[in-house]
């Protein structure tokens, strides 16, 4: 499998190079990760309490030589630590709270917005420590981002959405899909790796995307993209393994084309 320090890097990479070393043999997680948001939030919860311990342990230690230049500074420094930490805590009340509420209470720094991508690194090197899934972990977080972008949704029209589709979809659902945006006018394709998936977005320059990939493409991919631009990941089924004849639930794809546009939709 590949190190998880490279997961996040903007690299050329092939749909399925995620799963490279794939032993074969499917487990329920490689056929289907399903998970609530609980995962996540619970994760991310226990990450930013273990930073806190640690940013106190470093303090502790450092605490007498800053003493020596200045009585104050220990005291300085352990306010401005409790202050990030206490900015942090707040910042993660307010990712449930738009979630539990629909509505969005983001925390801002000015114009700057902090990012729950740039987190998830950590979410996911601590969720590995107590021995949870990678899949099950980037499964819930694609569904925390989903809701937290459904909070704060800019309406597009049709031609400014972009539907991303990998080529593992079974054939009559792919073809369903792809009836459904032409008649619609919205922009699809079916792209074999990143690196063709960007240069789609930025031919394109679309407002909001619609990405249909496993969890561990989601995650690159999502990272790949400007945070300017809306994203919606769906995550597929693997009922015969992954890249090999995949499934999406048509009322989740639905419905996020439903959040972009405004409006309901079914596919024919």
């Amino acid at each position: 499998m590949q190190d998880k320090k490279n997961i996040f890097q903007i690299r050329d990479r092939k749909l399925g190079d995620e799963w490279l070393g794939w032993h074969g043999n499917l487990t329920d997680e490689e056929k289907n990760a399903n998970t609530g948001k609980r995962t996540f939030l619970a994760l991310l919860f226990l990450t930013i309490f273990i930073i806190g311990g640690l940013a106190f342990l470093v303090w502790y230690m450092i605490s007498p030589r800053l003493a020596q230049f200045h009585p104050r500074l220990p005291l300085v420094v352990a306010i401005i630590m409790a202050m990030v930490w206490s900015g942090l805590t707040i910042w993660f009340l307010l990712i449930v709270l738009s979630i539990i509420t629909n509505k969005d209470f983001s925390l801002h720094l000015g114009k700057m917005e902090i990012s729950l991508t740039r987190i998830v690194p950590l979410v996911l090197r601590l969720g590995n420590e107590l021995g949870l899934s990678m899949d099950r972990i980037s499964n819930s977080f694609v569904k925390v981002r989903n809701a937290l972008l459904s909070t704060n949704v800019c309406r597009v029209n049709p031609n400014q959405l972009l539907i991303l589709l990998p080529r593992c979809l079974q054939p009559p659902l792919l073809k369903k899909i792809t009836h459904f945006a032409k008649s619609e006018g919205i922009h699809i394709a079916t792209v074999p790796g990143g690196e063709k998936a960007r240069q789609k977005v930025a031919e394109l320059q679309p407002k909001a995307v619609i990405g249909v990939a496993c969890e561990r493409d989601l995650l690159s991919g999502i990272q790949d993209v400007s945070e300017n631009i809306q994203v919606i990941g769906i995550c597929n089924i693997r009922p015969e393994g992954p890249c090999k004849n995949t499934l999406i639930d048509l009322n989740e794809f639905e419905n996020a084309i439903q959040t972009f546009l405004g409006k309901k939709v079914r596919l024919l």
